[in-house]
């Protein structure tokens, strides 16, 4: 009953008809030395941590927003201590449209990182060395830092 799983299926279903009416033996791989290389360097591993920086950044924005928007809508000052509303056992007792947007804040997310270039293993990867490896929890606050200082500079602007 859903039209874009419907059409995903049958666009699976032609690609493995057509790869299995075409008989290619063997076709050589490319291998790009200098990509390999690049993809390995410590230049490349910055520019991942700094695009991560970056969706961080955005992804504790958009929580913040959503999170005043619902304080301003169920006319609160502050949650309690503690009070997690994306604990699942939560999830049930809230009003549908706090619930909607609960439920929405991971997809929101996720998008957020794809924008950045990154897939959702290295985002969660990186996010736990953060919690383990203080060296690179201290890099990240670093680009956090310069992220928010270029978009105080943008707001000036």
């Amino acid at each position: 009953s859903d039209p874009a799983l419907k059409e995903r299926v049958s666009e699976q279903a032609y690609l493995y008809r057509m790869a299995s009416a075409i008989h290619l033996e063997k076709v050589p791989l490319l291998e790009d030395p200098s990509s390999r290389k690049l993809l390995e360097s410590q230049e490349h591993k910055k520019y991942r941590v700094q695009l991560f920086a970056r969706s961080i950044h955005e992804i504790e924005d958009l929580r913040t927003d959503q999170l005043n928007a619902l304080r301003e809508s169920l006319q609160v000052e502050r949650f309690p201590p503690g009070f997690d509303l994306s604990d699942p056992s939560v999830l049930p007792l809230l009003h549908p449209e706090v619930r909607r947007v609960c439920e929405k804040f991971p997809v929101q997310a996720e998008e957020i990182v794809k924008r950045y270039g990154l897939d959702s293993d290295e985002f969660n990867r990186m996010l736990e060395e953060t919690k383990g490896n203080p060296i690179f929890r201290w890099r990240v606050q670093k680009y956090v830092e310069k992220a928010e200082e270029e978009r105080a500079k943008e707001k000036k602007v």
